[in-house]
């Protein structure tokens, strides 16, 4: 039996799970950061203004947003049924008509017209005067819509905040709810990256070398990880931010959180702040101010490779191997320790491998994927090449390090200095093992997970530390 009810559907966060009118601000502040002062003199005006204004210096694909499927077959049942279908969304007109014509879902649209922003109440007072009080069912996601579920029949709500559902219940009949797929917390993990924390261990390093074991040195040093782990995950953020339009055409960067609409733009952005800030005011509280320099010029370093650096092939894998000496050099700064130039070299030259490594991978998927071309500069065809320089890059770091066990500065720490050669295998087997395993990897982009997977690695690492107890 058909439903004579139209159904009236949201677009941003209910058809999609992103917010378009964030989505074109960012991109253009992209293009000219002083759009800023633009946009404030433009909220001065009315938001209905301000997406007119915007909407004139931009250009969404609509293709390429963010959509909640779940929500999208709910709507094509309901019209397969018979129903009505209508977009009354706050989104600029020509913008809902667009995914309109993308989706072939809707009937009717209402939209926000540079007279009139479609939001709140103004969205229901429109609703009630083409359909009437109770007239007509709502989808929607947000604190504003509860306007329109208070004068619709039935309520359906899309990953409503427990508070949102329970303010919903008081005033309407919730009909449905599409839950999200993932907790709050689950999407703030995954956004700020808490795995990759474990690159910046890489600031104990020189202090365990030089085998110093002060425990207040450690406690400094454990401040120094927490301040290096804020600040890589503002950049994580930064760039997520940045990269959205082109993380959604990615087989694996659509899926994190910013990219897929899981989080909020504007929550990105708070979050991006607060960790910069707070990582730089931890360091400054308890830290020498040498390591204070290191970090700046590791987040500036970040987003140069960010901004402008990492479409520039070859490059962007030296930046990357940069990156990680710099926690080293910031771990030798805070304990005060003299990093010798053999294993600066000798990290360098093995950063380079896996960093190539990065890049060798994400072509292997984008071939998957059926693409010829990623957004860093590179082919399908540079593949060949990206493996043989990874290879002897992580090689000759082999190479070097056999000739830094052999230093005076070696001699002088350790009792038997020979036994280190032994950590010389471990390193070939390690690079080769983790090379090949990765040329057969298609799921992965990432290198540091696959090191981590691999047992293999976990029993080299124990031969490398009793190696090490020997020769001391």
């Amino acid at each position: 039996m058909t439903d004579n009810f139209p159904l009236v559907v949201d677009l941003d966060g209910t058809i999609t799970s992103t917010d378009i009118l964030m989505e074109s601000m960012l991109e253009l502040l992209k293009r000219n950061p002083l759009y800023i002062f633009l946009i404030i003199i433009w909220v001065a005006k009315g938001y209905a203004f301000l997406k007119q204004k915007i909407y004139e210096r931009t250009q969404i694909d609509v293709s390429n947003l963010a959509y909640n499927q779940d929500v999208i077959d709910f709507v094509r049942l309901e019209k397969s049924k018979g129903r009505q279908i209508i977009l009354a969304t706050a989104s600029l007109e020509p913008i809902a008509k667009q995914v309109a014509d993308y989706l072939g879902i809707f009937d009717k649209i209402l939209a926000t017209t540079p007279q009139l922003n479609l939001r709140g109440n103004n969205k229901r007072q429109i609703l009630i005067e083409y359909y009437g009080e109770k007239g007509f069912d709502y989808i929607g996601d947000a604190y504003v819509d509860l306007y329109i579920w208070e004068s619709s029949r039935y309520a359906y709500l899309v990953r409503p905040p427990k508070f949102l559902l329970w303010r919903a219940e008081k005033i309407a009949r919730v009909e449905k709810i599409f839950p999200p797929k993932k907790s709050k917390i689950e999407t703030f993990f995954d956004e700020i990256r808490y795995k990759q924390w474990l690159k910046n261990t890489l600031i104990f390093v020189p202090i365990l070398l030089a085998h110093r074991f002060e425990l207040i040195e450690y406690l400094y040093l454990l401040i120094g990880f927490i301040a290096f782990s804020f600040t890589s995950s503002s950049i994580y953020l930064l760039n997520d931010l940045i990269d959205i339009p082109s993380d959604r055409k990615h087989p694996l960067k659509r899926n994190r959180p910013l990219a897929s609409g899981e989080m909020h733009i504007t929550t990105g952005f708070y979050l991006s702040i607060f960790f910069f800030v707070a990582g730089f005011i931890i360091s400054i509280a308890f830290l020498h101010p040498a390591f204070v320099i290191v970090q700046a010029i590791y987040f500036l370093s970040n987003w140069l490779y960010s901004r402008y650096l990492k479409k520039e092939v070859i490059i962007d894998i030296v930046v990357l191997s940069i990156l990680y000496a710099l926690r080293l050099i910031a771990g030798a700064v805070q304990a005060d320790v003299d990093l010798s130039n053999w294993l600066l070299t000798f990290a360098i030259f093995l950063f380079l491998s896996l960093a190539t490594l990065k890049r060798y991978l994400e072509l292997g998927l984008l071939q998957k994927d059926g693409r010829s071309n990623s957004s860093r500069g590179y082919t399908i065809e540079d593949r060949p090449i990206l493996q043989l320089s990874g290879v002897s890059l992580g090689l000759i770091s082999s190479l070097i390090f056999a000739l830094y066990t052999q230093s005076d500065k070696v001699a002088a720490l350790y009792s038997h200095p020979n036994y280190l050669i032994g950590i010389v295998l471990v390193i070939v087997l390690f690079l080769l093992r983790t090379w090949v395993l990765s040329s057969r990897q298609v799921q992965n982009d990432d290198p540091l997970e696959i090191v981590m997977k691999d047992r293999v690695n976990y029993i080299l690492l124990a031969i490398s530390l009793v190696i090490i107890l020997l020769a001391i």
